[in-house]
């Protein structure tokens, strides 16, 4: 019988950085588990029903009013009109194991200054939180970074997650890096060439492990340490994170790409989803996959025009350029917003990187404004705008500023964060080896009520957090 080895589990010799030996005497925290963006939309679990929750949208007035002369007919009676549309459910898991020796290892204190059982099982909740809040500012795709050139060596570095398809430094790039790329995590590479269909002949399935991420070492962008598969870059190689992007054909399914769940850059966007998923038009058109046509919701833009959130980008096109942040664009961009979504109700808050926050509070001293701040529900701090919240999220896209009506977005929801108990306990014996394993799992998709109460200004310049 082949030996129980557990490459990705806490066996003995794998957790041996936690025993009790000449160790620190506390396991330090060393990652950053913020999940702003998650934090702020509601949950609902009302409107699911089976693997879909069912959204009504209200996009048309009746046309049944209007003046009339006197003993004129009246006007012909219409209706409200409603397009229903569906949010598929995503599914996120999370898991461990362990082996006997080292249950029984670190059973107390005296063992170990972290018990095996406590310190995974808690590690891997908030990682999994953490996975989810990267996710809700994707677009389903799984995307994580992209090759800046062509390498033959280990030690790549990165360009921005979603810019054009040519190759090569742009001014993106330049100030990107390998942002959503962490040590110990893994990615495959994708290669897609033009507007082409994603097959397995353009899906490594080779799981690359990241060894390092050194953002210090170059003033471009991250150096990232990886076991290289020799993928040869054609029009461009994207990374993703293990089996979240599938091979797609002409008879795929819409959505059949997207493992992942919705975020913001799928959501607050002018265009379907398909034709940002690694591709970008270099004009900032509307190209896409040639193959499936894949509609956020299911609502196609060019057929439902009210289907589009506000996206204020480059004159040039989006990606194409960068420009100076200025109070009057994001006074325009507010305006917009509550125009469509109605005074009071959004935008609500404004979401952000840590550099963009640093150019608006450079705006605001330069114009010799004082910078009120606020205290949110649940200790989060944030800068005021036009009474709003503006808010960081360490996840958040580079150089872009969100202005949302959270109201209008919610985390449709067929299970919270839960674990696998079906058998009867959360640790379930793995068959012929002295090991156990735990699995962690969550059912919910992020969904637009309303997109066009949505706005997103693209393009900001902005110096580097380092």
């Amino acid at each position: 019988m082949a030996q129980y080895t557990g490459s990705s589990a806490a066996i003995l010799s794998n957790y041996d950085e936690v025993l009790k030996t000449f160790y620190l005497p506390a396991i330090q925290e060393q990652l950053n588990n913020e999940t702003v963006l998650s934090s702020q939309i509601d949950t609902n679990e009302e409107d699911v029903s089976g693997k879909n929750a069912t959204i009504q949208c209200h996009y048309g007035r009746t046309k049944g009013t209007g003046a009339r002369a006197d003993g004129g007919p009246l006007p012909t009676a219409d209706y409200q009109k409603f397009k229903t549309c569906t949010v598929p459910m995503k599914y996120n898991y999370g898991r461990v194991t362990f082996s006997g020796p080292t249950i029984a290892a670190t059973r107390d204190e005296k063992g170990s200054y972290a018990r095996v059982i406590d310190t995974e099982i808690a590690g891997c909740v908030t990682d999994l939180r953490k996975e989810v809040n990267r996710q809700l500012w994707g677009c389903g795709g799984g995307i994580i970074g992209r090759n800046l050139a062509d390498y033959t060596t280990d030690g790549q570095t990165f360009q921005k997650k979603y810019r054009g398809n040519a190759r090569g430094p742009d001014a993106f790039g330049s100030t990107f890096g390998g942002k959503y790329v962490e040590e110990n995590a893994g990615c495959v590479a994708v290669v897609l060439t033009g507007t082409t269909t994603i097959t397995a002949a353009t899906v490594d399935t080779t799981d690359m492990a990241v060894t390092a991420v050194d953002s210090t070492t170059s003033t471009d962008s991250d150096d990232v340490t990886s076991t290289d598969p020799s993928v040869t870059e054609a029009a461009g190689t994207f990374y993703v994170r293990p089996a979240s992007l599938v091979t797609i054909t002409s008879g795929s399914s819409a959505g059949a790409w997207r493992l992942e769940m919705m975020g913001l850059r799928g959501i607050i966007t002018n265009t379907d989803l398909d034709e940002i998923l690694l591709v970008n038009d270099a004009s900032g058109g509307t190209d896409g996959l040639s193959s499936p046509n894949d509609p956020l919701q299911g609502l196609d833009v060019s057929t439902y025009a009210w289907f589009k959130a506000l996206v204020s980008t480059h004159s040039s096109g989006r990606y194409q350029g960068q420009r100076a942040l200025s109070l009057d664009m994001m006074q325009q961009m507010f305006d917009k917003v509550e125009i469509k979504a109605g005074k009071d109700y959004g935008p609500n808050m404004i979401m952000t990187t840590h550099a963009i926050r640093r150019e608006y509070l450079e705006l605001m001293q330069a114009d010799r404004r004082n910078v009120n701040t606020m205290t949110l529900d649940g200790g989060w701090k944030a800068l005021d705008f036009n009474g709003i919240p503006l808010m960081v999220d360490p996840d958040a896209i580079d150089g872009e500023m969100y202005f949302l009506t959270t109201k209008d977005l919610q985390i449709y929801r067929m299970s919270d964060y839960d674990w696998m108990t079906k058998d009867g306990a959360i640790l379930s014996r793995i068959s012929g080896y002295d090991a156990y394993e735990a699995v962690l799992f969550r059912y919910a998709e992020m969904g637009a009520k309303r997109r066009n109460s949505q706005g997103v200004i693209c393009d900001i310049a902005y110096d580097s957090d380092r």
